[in-house]
């Protein structure tokens, strides 16, 4: 959208901006600076809900990470047991079972 402006704010523009880059200088006015804010508002609630699953997947993923390692713990007691008879004293000994 085209529009005029003071010839005072051109020559300001000029002045600081060298008569090249004032003649290329764009302004925008308080509705396009408004539209900006409702879309920079619109981007904000998305990201967000992007981050809430985002955050619920990493949970989800902790959550069944510590459910595996836990049974991968209690698997390898377990071949361990099997595999050294001494070991099942040991374990007792470092559970309070035996002293």
């Amino acid at each position: 959208m085209a529009y005029g402006i003071q010839l005072e704010v051109y020559q300001m523009f000029e002045k600081v901006l060298g008569k090249e880059d004032a003649q290329k200088a764009r302004l925008a006015s308080k509705y396009d600076i408004e539209l900006l804010r409702q879309e920079m508002k619109t981007l904000e609630v998305e990201l967000k809900k992007e981050i809430d699953i985002v955050r619920k997947e990493i949970e989800i993923t902790r959550l069944e990470f510590k459910k595996d390692l836990r049974i991968a713990v209690i698997i390898l007691i377990a071949i361990i047991v099997i595999l050294n008879q001494n070991s099942l004293e040991l374990l007792a000994k470092l559970i309070g079972i035996v002293k």
